[in-house]
């Protein structure tokens, strides 16, 4: 891959980003958005560094706990969706003692 179409790539990534209504957009479809941008990401700074005579590797073994952190960085949505009074899983709606007030805070009268 050559210098001018890791830049390419580059620019492509972050287009690809910014293309997406994001604040229209679920917390899934960000999330995944920020992953799949992470990912590819890393992938051309890896080709870049390997030009550069460098051990691209290294940013390549680090492209997946990278896309990792954006879990983290929705772990809180992720786990209210789970646990919210209108949660779509069946287990939980039948198994599942939680209401959104006792999981996440709030008064009790």
């Amino acid at each position: 891959m050559s210098i001018p179409r890791i830049k390419a790539d580059l620019h492509g990534h972050i287009d690809a980003l910014f293309s997406a209504d994001l604040p229209q957009s679920s917390d899934l479809e960000s999330q995944a958005a920020l992953e799949i941008f992470l990912v590819s990401t890393y992938s051309s700074l890896a080709s870049l560094a390997w030009h550069m005579s460098a051990d691209g590797s290294v940013l390549q073994r680090e492209a997946v706990p990278a896309a990792q952190l954006i879990g983290d960085v929705f772990f809180e949505s992720n786990r209210e969706r789970e646990y919210s009074p209108g949660s779509t899983d069946p287990t939980q709606r039948l198994l599942g003692t939680h209401n959104h007030r006792q999981q996440f805070g709030g008064s009790f009268r």
